[in-house]
């Protein structure tokens, strides 16, 4: 491969290079200091909202010391091709052709949300064409409650939801009772709303098919076993850290370092903590002990780490009601209330389907999901797709927060 040597981060906006492969499209930009580096790639893969543009400050950084490799397989990023066929092994099978067309040497992919999985896939796969594997945010999405949010994006978006949709996706991916802590500004959080609520027909489909992908993904056959580091957002809802953890586990020689102040964009809250872990890990080196803003999970806590990631409490008031369209109101005790979801009793009726409210004291409702019902009670998730709704929620739970967690 030829790298370019002119970076700039204004290229990162223009026309990539295209490279087909079996009638696929796979867009690239490649930077190095020298046109023939000879050294392993650092390969940029990103999530379902992220295009090159994204990476402006991690390319700059980087390239002090690695070539760098931008790619947007088909349906990620700008790449518009559309790809249901493709599965996510598929498309990680495309990254290590991608690599085998340039004769690369091995990939060290730094993978973020949706492209933690196509990265953590490939390493998986192919061994052979990865070096060390940098992931954040693993959408591994073994958690009921993740896939049953995702499931009724898909199904907000087929009902033209558009501002539901948004509004739900927002939520899950910036959690708006820590951005005091994360920093999270509401000017970003407003743009971040305004682009998933502008999606065009087009980047709707591709969302929905790579959503539909992850969906139908049924876990790691084999796990990475290159050096391998995952970096995990200490508030983060929709990507859990003891997810990460557990992950880290499953490696052969893997590492799970805690991001402090940060949720699930953690590499762009919290740039300078994650850029401390990023070099030395990429250089080959052993990682620091301790470093500011984080904490270095030990082997033997990777398995520790509580499932119960949301703090809940007791419900102030434990009266309250469930609602749907077609089965009417039904008395519900409130035991545990989270802005995330939790746990009630009640005599009712199935409870699986869509179109569920849960009427509080205080008059405001609030869409859910169950998860299970079972002699503990009905425990549930939030669907979030109403902004008043949740922001009446948080008002409601702030002053009552304790210690104590429960997760759904």
């Amino acid at each position: 491969m030829r790298y370019r040597t002119d970076y700039n981060p204004s290229l990162l906006a223009g026309a990539p290079q295209i490279l087909e492969l079996g009638g696929w499209h796979l867009h690239y930009l490649a930077f190095a200091q020298h046109p023939d580096d000879p050294r392993s790639p650092v390969l940029l893969l990103g999530g379902a909202f992220q295009s090159f543009r994204s990476f402006a400050g991690e390319v700059g950084e980087l390239l002090a010391e690695h070539p760098v490799i931008l790619l947007d397989l088909p349906s990620q990023g700008g790449n518009l091709q559309l790809a249901p066929e493709l599965s996510l092994a598929q498309l990680a099978d495309l990254i290590a052709a991608f690599a085998e067309h340039w004769q690369l040497p091995p990939l060290m992919p730094i993978g973020l949300s949706y492209g933690s999985a196509l990265a953590a896939l490939f390493a998986a796969r192919h061994p052979q064409h990865c070096a060390r594997l940098l992931l954040s945010g693993i959408t591994a999405l073994a958690r009921q409650g993740a896939r049953r949010l995702l499931e009724e994006g898909l199904q907000l978006l087929a009902e033209g939801r558009s501002a539901a949709f948004a509004q739900a996706a927002l939520t899950g991916l910036l959690n708006p009772l820590q951005q005091h802590d994360t920093g999270v500004s509401p000017v970003f959080r407003k743009a971040l709303l305004r682009q998933m609520q502008r999606l065009t027909p087009a980047e709707i489909e591709r969302y929905q098919q790579n959503t539909r992908r992850l969906l139908s993904f049924n876990g790691f056959e084999r796990y990475p076993s290159c050096p391998t580091l995952l970096l995990a957002g200490e508030h983060d809802h929709f990507t859990q850290p003891w997810e990460h953890a557990r992950f880290a586990a499953a490696c052969s020689n893997a590492d799970c370092v805690i991001i402090h102040h940060a949720d699930h964009l953690a590499q762009f809250e919290r740039r300078e903590a994650c850029a401390q872990l990023y070099s030395p890990f990429l250089r080959g080196e052993a990682l620091p002990i301790a470093s500011p803003g984080t904490s270095r999970l030990a082997r033997s806590q990777l398995l520790q780490l509580d499932k119960r990631h949301e703090p809940r409490a007791p419900a102030l008031q434990r009266r309250a009601s469930l609602w749907h369209a077609e089965a009417g109101e039904w008395p519900v005790e409130l035991l545990e209330l989270g802005f995330f979801g939790g746990l009630l009793q009640g005599q009712l009726p199935a409870t699986d389907g869509r179109g569920w409210q849960l009427r509080l004291a205080d008059q405001s409702q609030h869409p859910l999901l169950s998860l299970r019902h079972d002699s503990h009670g009905l425990a549930f998730v939030f669907v979030h797709s109403d902004a008043h709704a949740s922001a009446a929620l948080a008002a409601l739970l702030r002053p009552a927060m304790l210690p104590t967690a429960a997760c759904a």
